[in-house]
């Protein structure tokens, strides 16, 4: 479930109090666009407190997101999207079930062979290719995801002054 204006004031002032920092009404609006397109509620409220008690200086959208679904960085989550398929394929299974970015990107790295058939002295390329292009296209969308950064006409006079 998507946080409330309210929920989303109400930690919003204690993350500014905690860090000491007031920010004009256009980057409240951007963080809240971003924080609100991609957590929930309880996502939003977990990494409020994880950025409370654990960040020195205010964090940025993409750490308050890393904490609300606790998932690490890019490279964190590519490796444990490397792991994943390693653990499927090790079990029997195919590597990937569905079509997707992941699939795509596996195929790419395994020149359209399944992982299960590739050698095993080629995992340790196999993986830092897959972590390192994987991580380069979480970073890619999460760009392509973040609103354009335009301020309203009376906060550009200020900033210029």
């Amino acid at each position: 479930m998507p946080f409330s204006d309210q929920h989303f004031a109400a930690a919003w002032t204690v993350l500014e109090d905690r860090f000491n920092r007031k920010h004009n009404a256009q980057t409240v609006k951007i963080y809240h666009d971003i924080l609100a397109a991609e957590l929930t509620a309880d996502q939003f409220a977990e990494a409020c407190r994880a950025a409370f008690r654990f960040e020195q200086f205010m964090p940025s959208p993409q750490k308050l997101i890393d904490y609300g679904l606790g998932a690490g960085d890019f490279q964190a989550q590519a490796l444990s999207a490397w792991d994943d398929l390693v653990t499927r394929v090790n079990r029997g299974e195919q590597a990937t079930t569905e079509s997707g970015p992941i699939r795509t990107l596996l195929n790419s790295v395994c020149n359209g062979q399944p992982l299960g058939m590739m050698e095993t002295r080629q995992f340790p390329f196999l993986k830092k290719e897959f972590v390192e292009r994987y991580a380069q296209q979480l970073l890619t969308e999460a760009r392509t995801n973040t609103p354009v950064l335009v301020a309203p006409i009376q906060e550009v006079a200020r900033v210029l002054q």
